[in-house]
């Protein structure tokens, strides 16, 4: 299941922590996928800082940047394996996951979150977009934000104070209990 969130003020990115934080005292550990060119080198510094305090001992911030968005579905599919640890109830958050790029320019973005395939549902079985200094409008003239508005089962925008549902449309039963309190009860507050 696919969950994207807009938030179209950059200047109030304590929504992402506060996000992680929550997720973070849930026993979710999230796997925090960065753009690598939509930071500077003082922003990830800074963006580091901020994920190793959010973290705990039982409950670890995974923070990576990636080129590309097969280069971050390779290391989500890698961790999420147990190569490099395991939770056992991980989370990829993408981060401005339209600011990726890939080698091949003629698949959509849609096209590519939908090709994961079924390792990674089973990896995963809800991963989150959230983009950050975007907002809903106009998109039909942006072609990734409409690509994560079709695919996801949840679409939800800041406005205000308070999340406003875009979008939902009842996913498969959700395997996972935690995913399904995570959206239900975390995330929005009811309108």
């Amino acid at each position: 299941m696919y969950l994207t969130l807009f938030h179209p003020s950059r200047s109030k990115s304590f929504v992402l922590v506060k996000y992680l934080y929550r997720l973070v005292r849930k026993g979710i550990r999230p796997i925090l996928i960065v753009p690598k060119t939509s930071v500077s080198m003082e922003d990830g510094l800074a963006l580091g800082r901020m994920v190793s305090k959010i973290s705990n001992e039982e409950t670890q911030v995974v923070l990576t940047f990636a080129e590309s968005f097969t280069q971050a579905v390779s290391f989500c599919t890698e961790l999420g394996s147990g190569k490099l640890g395991s939770s056992g109830r991980d989370l990829p958050v993408f981060l401005d996951v339209t600011h990726l790029q890939d080698s091949r320019q003629d698949r959509d973005l849609g096209e590519m979150i939908q090709g994961l395939g079924e390792k990674w549902t089973s990896l995963f079985p809800l991963t989150c977009f959230l983009e950050i200094g975007r907002d809903s409008s106009r998109l039909g003239e942006a072609s990734g934000r409409t690509s994560l508005f079709q695919i996801s089962s949840l679409v939800l925008e800041r406005k205000g104070g308070m999340w406003k549902r875009l979008k939902e449309e009842p996913g498969p039963s959700l395997s996972e209990d935690w995913t399904e309190d995570l959206i239900y009860t975390l995330l929005p507050e009811k309108n």
